[in-house]
């Protein structure tokens, strides 16, 4: 047995020495594709269908939806709405929710965020959105969607 490998226990010298070496040619190999892929820039195409791969395989939506629909007696109709990408957060900071917060303002009308599916979202808000966001959201091929818009009807 080699002292730098126990899990071979039982194999021949010959044996430790033939997987010493697959694993030395293994990894030289291995190493060799890494810096190809690192010294090549994935194109655009690419990243997108990488992004529909993991939509596929997590099951989760392409676009992620944010709305707050206030209404005030004398003051009007107010509506926040964003769309961006749904990316996984990396360490567990939900920085679209806190971006979108930001971009309200006032943490009177937090309460009132809601997170609808796309078709909730593309129903209820249909009036308010532009044609332009329409297309590209039923398109899902903008990996760095980010829109947001405020909307005031005053009704004095």
């Amino acid at each position: 047995m080699s002292e730098d490998m126990p899990w071979v226990i039982g194999l021949t010298d010959e044996e430790v020495q033939e997987l010493r070496n697959s694993k030395k040619e293994l990894t030289e190999y291995g190493k060799e594709k890494i810096r190809k892929l690192m010294n090549k820039e994935p194109t655009h195409e690419e990243m997108l269908e990488i992004a529909k791969q993991r939509e596929a395989e997590d099951k989760r939506p392409f676009y992620r939806f944010f709305a707050v629909d206030y209404f005030a007696t004398g003051e009007g109709m107010s509506y926040w709405m964003k769309v961006c990408r749904n990316y996984e957060p990396y360490d567990g900071v939900d920085r679209d929710m806190k971006r979108f917060k930001e971009f309200i303002g006032y943490d009177y009308y937090y309460a009132g965020i809601e997170e609808p599916t796309e078709e909730e979202f593309m129903t209820k808000y249909a009036n308010l959105i532009p044609s332009h966001m329409v297309k590209m959201i039923e398109r899902k091929d903008q990996p760095c969607l980010d829109w947001e818009t405020h909307y005031h009807v005053n009704y004095s």
